[in-house]
């Protein structure tokens, strides 16, 4: 069977253990109910219910203790996810205020909204056969041949995935930081990528 401490620790964990049934139970200790699931973050619980023999039947996951000791036990956790999510903000951004110089002089967006709709157009002129058009950044749509529309957009696709890669590169380094200081030593500097050339 298992018991389980009732007043928690500083940290907010109950101790418990698992004991024989003809051991007696220590005082400020209570047999835990078989049927009383267990949630994910045990031994943080709050809220420990007894029914009138003593039994823990009810308790409430404490997340807030467990995410507490979760991030005492890897201080870095916390920053490590910050890091990352920061890195995909400023991808996001980046790919926003980076168009792509194209052959024409003009600059194209790569977003992923706008490498969608390039897509979409460069399939519908295949499948009509009609002459698609497009626009550059601030531009007015032009019609393009379909072959040098499709080069455009290999190219925005390829230079978006080199940022790509180049994000997922620095986040596995993040995630393999041993110490903070190796986390803030990690750069990430998306005008660091080569530019595609056309």
């Amino acid at each position: 069977m298992k018991i389980v401490e009732l007043n928690a620790l500083e940290n907010g964990a109950h101790r418990n253990r698992k004991t024989d049934f003809n051991v007696e139970i220590p005082d400020g200790w209570a047999i835990v109910s078989e049927d009383l699931a267990t949630p994910p973050t045990f031994p943080f619980v709050k809220n420990l219910v007894q029914n009138e023999s003593g039994m823990v039947v009810g308790w409430a996951p404490d997340q807030g203790a467990y995410d507490a000791a979760m991030e005492a036990a890897n201080p870095l956790l916390g920053a490590i996810e910050a890091r990352i999510a920061q890195s995909k903000e400023d991808l996001a951004t980046y790919l926003e205020t980076h168009p792509l110089t194209w052959t024409d002089g003009e600059q194209y967006s790569i977003t992923a909204e706008r490498q969608a709709q390039l897509t979409g157009t460069v399939v519908a002129a295949q499948a009509d056969g009609q002459p698609p058009e497009w626009n550059s950044t601030g531009g007015v749509c032009r019609e393009w041949d379909v072959a040098e529309l499709t080069t455009l957009a290999v190219a925005i696709k390829n230079r978006v995935k080199a940022l790509v890669k180049y994000q997922q590169t620095q986040e596995v380094a993040m995630r393999n930081a041993a110490s903070r200081e190796e986390l803030d030593a990690i750069v990430v500097d998306y005008d660091s990528v080569p530019e595609v050339t056309a």
